[in-house]
């Protein structure tokens, strides 16, 4: 819309798949649609006729609620299936720098080229003896890379690892926490020693767990 309200001399069709494609609700729907109106401009559906009348009217509308219906019906489900697997303790997204994700859908696997450095960089955090940009810095020179695009850590991404009790064994999704089937890269105490040090609240002594 913004590109035709600043090409509004140049605009005079806007050619889409169809109405499920322009807008996934009836609310948004209407707004864009009677943009186009204001804008002088021709929507036209490679797959629905959409004719200004008012039975043409009423189908476009009819059409908006069947696809609102079947966007609210697909989310439904997929956040069923997210929250079953999360119960179940599978991680259903791309792992986190320390795992890979197993062939088949076969849950997360400890990455070996990575798993000791995140294991450190926990280790650092809980001693409370170095300030994150020093605990960054050092990764950075040690090597540990985003997997993906094989880059070294940002600010951003190691503030996530840090924060994801992941490597603590869980698996967490919104509201709803449980053990996951992986194995954790670090102790439950380790993990809760980090997120006091980064709360600033007083340190807790750690009971030392070896963590294959």
């Amino acid at each position: 819309l913004e590109y035709c309200r600043k090409h509004r001399s140049k605009v005079t069709h806007v050619v889409f798949a169809d109405l499920s494609r322009l807008a996934r609700n009836v609310a948004d729907q209407s707004v864009t649609l009677t943009q186009f109106e204001k804008l002088g401009i021709v929507p036209v559906s490679c797959d629905e006729r959409i004719e200004d009348t008012a039975a043409g009217k009423l189908s476009v509308n009819l059409l908006g609620v069947i696809n609102q219906f079947f966007s609210d019906n697909l989310s439904e489900r997929t956040k069923y299936r997210m929250s079953v697997g999360v119960k179940e303790g599978r991680h259903l997204h791309l792992a986190p720098i320390g795992y890979v994700n197993g062939e088949n859908g076969s849950g997360l696997r400890v990455d070996t080229e990575r798993a000791a450095l995140v294991r450190q960089a926990f280790e650092w955090v809980a001693t409370r003896s170095y300030s994150l940009e020093e605990v960054l810095r050092r990764l950075k020179l040690l090597g540990l890379t985003t997997r993906r695009a094989g880059r070294p850590i940002n600010r951003q991404t190691q503030s996530r690892m840090l924060r994801n009790p992941i490597y603590a064994g869980w698996v967490v999704s919104g509201d709803t926490k449980a053990r996951g089937q992986h194995e954790p890269i670090i102790s439950q105490e380790l993990f809760d020693a980090v997120q006091d040090a980064l709360d600033g609240k007083a340190a807790s002594p750690i009971v030392r767990k070896k963590v294959n």
